[in-house]
């Protein structure tokens, strides 16, 4: 059964630039993570044809657009890794991006979702002058295991040790995922039974080989076939992206693969094209290693200058983690240390990806906070460091119960099936819930659960308690999923209200009865009557939406601001947008027409930024209502999928 998923006919990002509204750490910062886009590829190139080892980061292009940035080394660390400098876009260049040697120059191969090409960016430039041509593509046909697979990641190596480099190529095929092949917002899907078990079936990744009898930057393919793991085709959960190196120090080049789960695979080459099964990567006590998130895209390098090959793994959190070579096991094996994120000298902000901002000053001094939750399930805390405009200081992990927020699906949390069980997509928002004078955070994530997490803090950086499920009609609330709540008191006389999606998606008041308990509930509805749904689609297509309440006209009346992904329906329908206009997520503005009592909301407009509709790729835009300036005017922080966060001022914001 073929299966494509809506994801990869997502609409490339047009629309307003917002690069010069995302908001910065402050000028003193050192070191911090680097930043990647969503689904982060890594690769260690020679730019300047020194001897750096320098890394290009690039990202899945059918989520967001495709662009290749290079981190250049500067200098180099008192451990002997890479001190890496500000980052530069790699013009004309996009997808998945791996390099191979030819002579003193290098050139560029690239892997997309959204064609059924590998291409080839040839180096014109000279050497330590990169620039690149237009792409070759590459039209593959081999020996499929499956016959539906994407392309996922490229890259040529010597895999059979003959001198001549063959074009390696990792898959990834749903065919047998999707129960009886309905997505996650199809009518008729159905992710598990009763006893919580995946219906469906497992992602798979496999392996190709294509020898090349032309050149590298004009490569004329054979027909590929598989590379074996064993007795079978090599195979791995989804997303196969394959790395090659003598990790051992045996003088052979071995295979590591990375996949759709937090682990990575080894096997020991045993002929040609052939390596031993897959087996799990291990740490220092042989334990399999398991990474913080999903979806990894390893680059072999010797990092810190050992002579030893370490790893440096990307992931769809956007980060670049390094995992040193600690040497081989009894077995043989060579184990691998988690080291941390790598960072550069020159950081930009980056909150995970599809980043949830909420506002408040938590430490005091007059100037809005940020709390951000992200897919990877995190909550990140930066404090506002002040200035003109106001910028960041780095990041802290909030905890709760004196450990880190990493709210995870499991296997069967989320609605989009097992593949997604370290997925969180944490959506917070700030009220004084329990009335202690604190601010406290309410949550709901991939469960579609709600979590109270109470304030235990004092001014700064602030801690929590750990987490309560919020409960109506005595049980635990559980609700459409990856929606941000808002928190209003809609009268003025400290009756706090919780607004959200309910179950089937339709937008829902509660009334608080106590810490943990909701009651009353009312559909909000539209000046036409009828209830406000976000959506056509079902499942779960009728979560995502972020949610903010705010008096945004001045009026005295609570309007309300929503931040929808790209298949959202406004109104529900043939016309609705921007699943019928611009195809991308947006932000919408709902006015209340009603009155606080009895909120009645009209038709919602798109937001427009500079004249221009906002779109920002597929997966959402979360606004968060705020006077980020301290000028009286209140604009929008906006979470880009990317895991940017953007200051779009008011007086730039037309309805």
């Amino acid at each position: 059964m073929k299966v494509t998923r809506w994801e990869d006919d997502a609409t490339v990002w047009s629309g307003p630039f917002y690069g010069d509204r995302a908001i910065q750490y402050q000028p003193e910062t050192g070191p911090a993570t680097i930043a990647g886009q969503i689904i982060t590829c890594v690769e260690k190139v020679d730019w300047s044809n020194s001897g750096n080892r320098d890394l290009l980061l690039s990202s899945w292009d059918a989520c967001y657009d495709g662009r290749v940035f290079l981190h250049p080394q500067t200098g180099t660390a008192e451990d002997g890794a890479p001190i890496l400098g500000e980052r530069r876009l790699v013009e004309g260049v996009r997808g998945y991006v791996t390099a191979v040697r030819d002579g003193e120059r290098f050139h560029l191969v690239s892997a997309s979702r959204m064609r059924k090409q590998i291409y080839v960016f040839p180096n014109i430039g000279e050497p330590g002058d990169p620039k690149f041509g237009d792409p070759v593509a590459l039209d593959l046909d081999a020996d499929w295991v499956k016959g539906n697979e994407y392309f996922h990641l490229a890259r040529f190596h010597d895999i059979d040790g003959d001198g001549q480099l063959e074009l390696i190529v990792g898959t990834d095929c749903w065919d047998d995922y999707w129960p009886n092949g309905l997505e996650w917002n199809d009518h008729g899907y159905r992710a598990y039974d009763a006893a919580g078990r995946w219906l469906g079936g497992p992602l798979r990744g496999y392996l190709y080989v294509f020898r090349n009898s032309g050149t590298l930057d004009k490569p004329v393919l054979e027909k590929g076939v598989p590379v074996m793991g064993g007795d079978a085709a090599y195979e791995v959960y989804g997303q196969l992206a394959p790395a090659f190196g003598d990790f051992s120090g045996a003088g052979r080049d071995d295979l590591v693969c990375g996949e759709f789960w937090n682990i990575l695979h080894y096997g020991a080459r045993t002929g040609p094209l052939s390596f031993d099964p897959a087996r799990l990567i291990s740490d220092a006590a042989g334990d399999p290693l398991e990474l913080d998130h999903c979806i990894h895209l390893p680059c072999a390098v010797d990092w810190d200058g050992d002579g030893k090959l370490d790893l440096l793994v990307g992931a769809e959190d956007g980060y670049i983690t390094f995992l040193r070579n600690i040497g081989n096991g009894e077995d043989g094996v060579p184990r691998f240390e988690n080291r941390g994120r790598v960072e550069t000298a020159a950081p930009v902000v980056h909150a995970g990806v599809l980043p949830s901002p909420a506002a408040f000053d938590f430490t005091g001094n007059g100037r809005p906070d940020l709390v951000v939750g992200n897919s990877a399930g995190e909550i990140l805390f930066y404090e506002n460091a002040g200035g003109s405009p106001p910028t960041l200081k780095k990041e802290v992990m909030v905890k709760a119960g004196g450990e880190p927020i990493r709210i995870a699906a499991g296997l069967s949390g989320s609605i989009q099936g097992p593949s997604e069980k370290r997925f969180g997509y944490t959506c917070p928002t700030v009220a004084d819930w329990d009335g202690d004078g604190k601010p406290d955070l309410l949550v709901s994530d991939v469960t579609g659960f709600h979590r109270f997490y109470k304030n235990t803090g004092a001014a700064g950086a602030p801690s929590f308690e750990t987490c309560r499920l919020l409960t109506f009609e005595g049980k635990p609330l559980k609700t459409v999923w990856r929606v941000r709540p808002a928190v209003v008191d809609w009268l003025g006389d400290g009756q706090l209200h919780y607004v959200c999606l309910d179950e089937e998606g339709v937008l829902s008041d509660f009334r608080r009865a106590s810490d943990t308990a909701l009651e009353d509930k009312r559909r909000l509805v539209f000046e036409t009557g009828d209830e406000i749904r976000f959506t056509v689609d079902v499942g779960g297509g009728r979560g995502r939406a972020k949610l903010c309440i705010c008096d945004w006209t001045a009026s005295g009346r609570y309007d309300l601001i929503v931040g929808v992904h790209a298949r959202a329906s406004l109104p529900p329908g043939p016309s609705g947008a921007p699943r019928n206009t611009t195809g991308q997520a947006g932000v919408f503005y709902f006015e209340n027409v009603g009155s606080n009592a009895a909120p009645v909301f009209a038709a919602p407009k798109a937001m427009r930024y500079r004249g221009e509709v906002i779109q920002m790729a597929m997966h959402v835009a979360s606004p968060e209502a705020v006077d980020w300036e301290g000028d009286g005017s209140t604009g929008l922080i906006v979470g880009v999928e990317d895991g940017s966060i953007v200051w779009l001022p008011r007086g730039d914001l037309s309805w």
